[in-house]
């Protein structure tokens, strides 16, 4: 089978990097609602690599108030980043389920290391992730992850995996953010990071989006895609760690996975946020679902899924 059919899962239960209790569990309900089956219906030889092991907070000292759970949060994702630079390095695509968005920090620091260091990012959420413990309102790290991928923040974070920043600034866009921090916003005007808001879509349409894609495919012949789910309607995601009321639609979050899919390589993807105590019918996970299909370049849907249930 052509590799680029070849997807292994992760799962990455951490809620310690959040408030919303919840999100650990998303990983197993991607699995009751038949993740690994849908996909390889879709077209992939899909292989489910189990879970990272994330201790409870029950458990746990918080630390410091501004690096919440900090240690644990660094073991995970070192142990996750080991996991990503493996699959990379074979040539494989990669899932990552989440947790919160903290998780993304491991796995996209293997695959980056993997890389050579030559790895685009598309970071879509609601919100920037781009606090530091110097700017941070809360202390916890699912605010800081992409910060730390550039090169930003608490080194323990910074040098995850390797000791440098995994993403360079020209090779990261930030995609359908509504909410920034103000110590967020000083780092993007003097880091001149690339962002496309959601203003910026109602604005301009998707067009000009799109353009931004094909930029960034041109310089990364490897693309990444980190996405939380709150970056989507609530009225079409409901069960994310913090719903949005004004997110992508429907139809413009898969018009966005599926261009991605047939215009940039996508080799991983990593999906945060789910909650499935507030998801309505699992139609947040089979969104998600839906978006890891058509990022990989295959078409999936209600309506083929509705085929195949019925074998039609």
């Amino acid at each position: 089978m052509n590799d680029k059919k070849k997807v292994t899962i992760l799962g990455v239960p951490v809620d310690l990097g959040a408030e919303n209790l919840g999100v650990d569990t998303g990983p197993s309900a991607f699995r009751f609602q038949k993740i690994t089956e849908k996909l390889t219906n879709a077209g992939f030889n899909v292989t489910d690599a189990g879970d990272i092991k994330c201790e409870p907070r029950k458990n746990l000292e918080v630390g410091d108030p501004k690096l919440k759970y900090l240690d644990e949060i660094v073991r995970i994702s070192l142990e996750a980043a080991q996991k990503s630079f493996g699959l990379i390095k074979k040539g494989e695509r990669v899932v990552a389920l989440g947790g919160d968005h903290s998780q993304c920090l491991g796995v996209i620091s293997g695959a980056s290391a993997a890389l050579g260091g030559n790895l685009g990012l598309i970071y879509i959420d609601a919100h920037g992730d781009l606090n530091t413990p110097e700017t941070t309102p809360t202390g916890n790290i699912h605010g800081m992850p992409l910060a730390a991928l550039l090169g930003f923040g608490e080194e323990r974070l910074v040098n995850i995996f390797l000791p440098r920043a995994k993403i360079k600034k020209g090779n990261m866009l930030h995609v359908g953010g509504n909410d920034f921090d103000k110590g967020e916003l000083e780092l993007i005007n003097r880091e001149n990071l690339s962002l496309f808001k959601v203003s910026d879509m109602l604005e301009s349409g998707l067009k000009p989006l799109l353009g931004l894609f094909d930029e960034l495919a041109k310089k990364n012949d490897k693309i990444w895609v980190s996405m939380d789910l709150d970056a989507v309607d609530e009225m079409y995601a409901p069960g994310v760690g913090m719903p949005n009321k004004a997110g992508f639609t429907y139809r413009e979050i898969t018009a966005v996975a599926e261009y991605l899919g047939h215009h940039a390589n996508v080799v991983g993807v990593d999906i945060n946020e789910y909650n499935p105590l507030s998801d309505v019918e699992g139609k947040t996970a089979e969104l998600g679902i839906e978006i890891i299909a058509k990022l990989f370049g295959e078409s999936y849907s209600w309506y083929s899924n509705y085929l195949i249930k019925h074998k039609i």
